[in-house]
């Protein structure tokens, strides 16, 4: 799993491997192309927080040390002071970076904790509705640093100096650990509070606190015992094993070989698998409740469907997400309110509306209609388990309380749009404007495969829930 949106998480070089490149290459003209913009989210951001860093990123990120103070962000744009020999704006030779190699073999980059670098690495570390699927890779690249580091400042400092070195790691990662806290809790944990749970924005927070730290023990237990793990001393250059995000991410890869971190919760809490889909959860909600319109306005029939699309989908992924008993009640707790009130905000969106036009225009929601599909189709759906067949069900079911509701709505704004797309429903048009465009139930179907696909997959790729109303697949999910 990647961190999406930092530094850390995308590539600062154009080269997937740059000393094959350069052994490999008589001439060997330019490996590095100069990314202006990478090195701007660098500077920014400073976060290398990869599940594999590698010797060449490590070989890459000591080079560009060497010019951090000719380089700086002023309203965005990175400002060069001085002359850092134009490795930003130019270009790097594969010949260069093969001598700085060989030179940081020869010298090392010293046993000096590069504070700087740390502090700047653990910036930016706020967890919220667009990163939250990533919160435990924040989590175990801060916890893995940590291990390293302080493993290195017990190893090579001694008393004042070690409390001192101590106390600013600490420091730091205390820090961070409230960044993350607060953030979550301000958006995924507000969230909560919003659709009916007092508390429990509270109960997240120590949740997370706790593992945190239990992950920070985890991490730090590993370095001690692995005998993997310390054997890398006997294989990996005096200068990788002074540079302890190259090592962090070596300790990540030897705890995932040896079975991962272990998810742990007290009774009343959660386990840090749950507050990651939780934040996913949340996510997801608040989107569709932010990109809702008047799309169902005449057509609560297609309203229900929808709706107990994600109501399937949210008991799938609370009884089959590996996920503790608070979370699944606390998931399904939650749709429950949040249905209510989608209605709710679609039907005040009516209202707001119809405050424009001359003409009468709907203001209401048919709340039986919506219910009738939503039951109809959950019903199917807990006597078989299967969220296809449930749906393919509904949606027949749905179309036909259409077709005997429409004589009582032909003529209402938007009535004959509808019927044409139930008409339509099953299969494409024959006279599509675009050929060879999955129907209607193709896309639905599309996303209810893929999310269970997403769920059973073994994969460290963020769960997606497609929550997005089936209006939006055809353009964005799907393309």
């Amino acid at each position: 799993m990647s961190i999406e949106g930092i530094s850390g998480s995308l590539p600062y070089y154009s080269s997937g491997n740059a000393r094959n490149s350069i052994l490999a290459s008589a001439g060997c003209k330019t490996v590095y192309e100069a990314d202006p913009s990478a090195v701007i989210r660098k500077e920014e951001d400073g976060i290398v927080a990869k599940s594999h860093y590698t010797e060449d990123e490590a070989l890459w990120n000591q080079y560009m040390k060497q010019y951090r103070d000719s380089l700086k962000i002023v309203d965005g744009k990175l400002v060069v002071n001085g002359d850092p020999r134009n490795v930003l704006l130019g270009k790097v030779s594969g010949e260069e970076l093969e001598q700085y190699r060989l030179k940081l073999e020869q010298e090392g980059i010293g046993d000096e904790i590069d504070w700087r670098g740390v502090e700047s690495d653990f910036k930016k570390m706020d967890v919220n509705f667009d990163n939250a699927g990533y919160l435990n890779t924040r989590i175990d690249y801060i916890s893995s640093r940590y291990a390293v580091l302080k493993d290195r400042i017990e190893k090579n400092y001694s008393g004042d100096e070690k409390e001192q070195q101590l106390s600013k790691l600490n420091e730091i990662m205390d820090s961070t650990k409230k960044t993350i806290i607060d953030s979550y809790s301000d958006s995924v944990g507000n969230f909560y509070e919003e659709y009916g749970h007092s508390g429990t924005k509270k109960e997240l927070a120590e949740s997370l606190s706790r593992g945190i730290d239990q992950r920070v023990s985890q991490y730090t237990g590993h370095l001690q015992t692995s005998a993997s793990y310390a054997g890398l001393g006997d294989t990996t250059a005096k200068w990788l094993q002074q540079d302890d995000g190259y090592m962090a991410a070596r300790l990540r890869e030897d705890m995932e070989a040896y079975g991962g971190t272990s998810a742990q919760a007290e009774e009343s809490g959660y386990t840090l698998e749950d507050l990651e889909t939780a934040g996913v959860y949340a996510a997801e909600c608040r989107e569709r409740l932010d990109n809702q319109g008047a799309f169902w306005s005449d057509n609560e029939e297609r309203l229900g469907l929808d709706l107990a699309v994600q109501g399937m989908k949210t008991d799938y992924l609370a009884n089959q997400g590996n996920l503790s008993g608070n979370m699944q009640n606390l998931l399904q707790d939650t749709f429950q309110n949040y249905k209510n009130k989608y209605v709710d905000l679609l039907e005040q969106t009516l209202k707001e509306k119809a405050k424009g036009f001359n003409t009468p225009m709907k203001t209401s929601i048919n709340r039986e209609n919506v219910a009738a599909v939503y039951e109809y189709t959950m019903n199917q759906y807990r006597q078989s388990g299967d969220i296809l067949d449930a749906f393919t069900k509904g949606a027949k079911h749905a179309r036909s309380m259409f077709e005997t509701n429409f004589s009582d709505r032909a003529g209402s704004p938007g009535s004959y749009s509808a019927k044409y797309d139930w008409d339509n429903f099953f299969e494409q048009p024959k006279y599509a404007a675009v050929p060879k465009v999955d129907s209607m139930y193709e896309k639905y179907k599309n996303s209810i495969n893929r999310f269970l696909g997403n769920m059973k997959s073994d994969s460290h790729e963020i769960t997606r829930l497609f929550f997005n109303g089936p209006g939006d697949y055809g353009l964005n999910q799907f393309a």
